[in-house]
C-alpha cells in the first residue's frame, strides 16, 4: 500500500505532530473553561465557565490564575512507597502529604480546597485529655505557600478522620508544663484558643490537652521533617515543642513553661522530692484541678473546662474565706474578642488553697498589678513582658506595684484583722445576751428588796 514519502523515502511528517493541532481551530472559550476546570473544583469551574461569555476580556486573566494555582498542586512531591515495617522511625523521611479521604466519606487529615497540607511531625498513641479522652494521633502541619494554613490536628488511627484541629493564628497561647503527683515525667501539653473563636460545625472552639513522656523518641513517633533538627538526646516533649515552634513563630506566638522567678509553690512534691512544684492545687465548684501562675496569665486545668486568664482579661483578684489553714482565690474577669469591646465583668472563685502558697501567690498578684482594677485597661492595652516590675534602688517590687496599703497592710493582714474583729463582735455580742451587767445586778437586788417590803407588808396587815 502507498504511503506518503519524503524526497530520502523516510515518511512524511504531520506537522500537527510537532506544532500541535492548528491553533484557529482550537475555541479560547473552551480552552480556558479546560485550564480551569483542572484548577478548581467542579462547582467553581462551573461559575467561572458562566462568567466566560459575560466578558471575554477575563479569559486570560482566568488562565493565568488557573495556570498558577495547578503548579502550586503539583508542587507536592508523591510519598514514596513505605517500608515493609511501619513501626520503623522515619527521623530521616522528607516531607510526606497526608493522604487523601477514604472511599468511606472520612475527611483528609487538613486540606484546603485541593491544596494538601504536609506534616512536618506525627506521634500515635497520644493521651488525650480534651476534647475526649482517648488515643489519638497529633499531626503538625504547615505549607510554604501560606503560614495561616498550618495546624495542629487530632487524627483518628484508624480512619485518618481528623478530630479536632486548631490553627496557630487562631490560638491564645499554648502550654507545656509538668504533670503534677506523677512518679514518671510526664508534660501536659495545652493549646488554648482565642476567646470567641468557633469550632467547624460552630460551636465555641474547645482547647486541647495531651500529655507527652519524657522518655527517649520511640516507634510512635512515625514521622519527623527533616527540617527539623533532632539530635541523640531528645525525647517525646522536645520534639514536639520544637514542632509546635515551627509552625507558632510566624505568628509571633511562644510556648509557654512555668518559670520560677514568676511563681512556686512552698510545698515540696511528694513523687519527686527536691524539684519544683509550680501548681498550686484548687477546687473550681466541685472539680478537683490545678492553678498555674504564669508569665501571660493564670491556667487551671486539667479538666473540662479548662481554663486560662490572660492579664488583658483581668479586672481584679481578691481573697475571700481566709482561714488557717486555707483561703479562697476569686478572679474577676472579662472576656473579650479581636477589635470587641470587652464583655460584662464575671467572676471565677478557686476555693481551698493552701496557706502557705499565699505569700508567693500575693507576691505574684501584687507585681503584676492585678489586685488593683483600674490598672485593667493598662493590662488591655498593652503586651506584658516577663518580670516586669523589679527591684529597683532599694524598693522592692511589691511596694513598686502597690503590694502594700497605705496603712501598711498587706492583702493578708487585712483580711485576718477583719476576720478577728468579726469574732471579736460575736463574743460581745454573746456577753451582752447573758444579762450579767453590773446594772442589771442592781436592778435585780433593788427588784428583791422591794418584794421583800411587800410580803412584810401583807403580814402586818394580817
Amino acid at each position: 500500500m502507498a504511503t506518503d514519502t519524503d524526497i530520502k523515502g523516510q515518511p512524511a511528517i504531520n506537522p500537527n505532530t510537532i506544532l500541535g493541532p492548528d491553533v484557529s481551530k482550537v475555541d479560547p472559550f473552551q480552552e480556558t473553561h479546560d485550564i480551569a476546570q483542572a484548577a478548581f473544583p467542579p462547582e467553581l469551574s462551573t461559575r467561572i465557565r458562566a462568567s466566560l461569555g459575560l466578558d471575554q476580556t477575563y479569559h486570560e486573566l482566568i488562565r493565568d490564575i488557573s495556570r498558577h494555582v495547578t503548579s502550586l498542586q503539583h508542587r507536592q512531591v508523591p510519598p514514596q512507597d513505605q517500608p515493609a515495617n511501619p513501626k520503623k522511625r522515619k527521623l530521616e523521611d522528607e516531607s510526606v502529604t497526608i493522604p487523601k479521604a477514604q472511599q468511606n466519606g472520612s475527611q483528609p487529615a487538613f486540606h484546603n480546597g485541593d491544596l494538601e497540607i504536609h506534616s512536618i511531625f506525627e506521634c500515635r498513641d497520644v493521651s488525650v485529655q480534651i476534647p475526649a479522652r482517648k488515643k489519638l494521633k497529633l499531626s503538625i502541619q504547615r505549607t510554604e505557600v501560606d503560614d495561616r494554613m498550618a495546624a495542629i490536628a487530632l487524627v483518628n488511627q484508624s480512619t485518618e478522620a481528623v478530630e479536632h484541629r486548631l490553627q496557630p493564628h487562631r490560638l491564645e497561647a499554648v502550654f507545656v508544663m509538668p504533670v503534677p503527683d506523677k512518679t514518671v515525667r510526664q508534660n501536659y501539653f495545652v493549646v488554648m484558643p482565642k476567646a470567641g473563636e468557633l469550632s467547624s460545625d460552630g460551636k465555641p472552639a474547645e482547647p486541647m490537652v495531651f500529655t507527652m513522656a519524657e522518655t527517649p523518641v520511640s516507634a510512635s513517633v512515625t514521622h519527623c521533617d527533616r527540617s527539623l533538627p533532632t539530635s541523640e538526646d531528645d525525647t517525646h516533649v522536645s520534639l514536639t515543642e520544637r514542632a509546635l515552634e515551627r509552625i507558632l513563630v510566624p505568628h509571633h506566638k511562644r510556648i509557654t513553661r512555668p518559670d520560677a522567678a514568676e511563681f512556686a509553690s512552698s510545698r515540696p512534691q511528694p513523687h519527686r522530692k527536691g524539684e519544683k512544684a509550680y501548681h498550686v492545687n484548687a477546687h473550681s465548684g466541685s472539680k478537683e484541678g490545678y492553678l498555674y501562675f504564669l508569665p501571660n496569665g493564670i491556667l487551671f486545668g486539667f479538666k473540662k473546662p479548662v481554663r486560662f486568664f490572660p492579664f488583658s482579661a483581668i479586672e481584679s483578684i481578691s481573697y475571700t474565706s481566709v482561714l488557717q489553714r486555707t483561703f479562697n482565690l476569686v478572679i474577676a474577669y472579662s472576656e473579650h474578642t479581636d477589635g470587641l469591646e470587652p464583655q460584662e465583668t464575671k467572676q471565677a472563685e478557686f476555693s481551698m488553697l493552701d496557706q502557705e502558697d499565699f505569700a508567693n501567690i500575693d507576691d505574684y498578684i501584687k507585681r503584676h498589678g492585678l489586685n488593683d482594677a483600674s490598672m485593667a485597661a493598662d493590662r488591655r492595652a498593652k503586651a506584658y513582658n516577663v518580670n516586669k516590675v523589679a527591684k529597683e534602688d532599694g524598693v522592692n517590687g511589691d511596694a513598686a506595684a502597690g503590694g502594700v496599703d497605705e496603712d501598711g497592710m498587706t492583702e493578708l493582714q487585712k483580711a485576718e484583722q477583719q476576720l478577728q474583729d468579726e469574732e471579736d463582735e460575736e463574743e460581745e455580742d454573746y456577753e451582752a445576751s447573758g444579762g450579767e451587767s453590773d446594772g442589771e445586778g442592781e436592778e435585780s437586788g433593788e427588784e428583791s428588796e422591794d418584794a421583800e417590803g411587800e410580803a412584810e407588808e401583807e403580814e402586818d396587815e394580817e
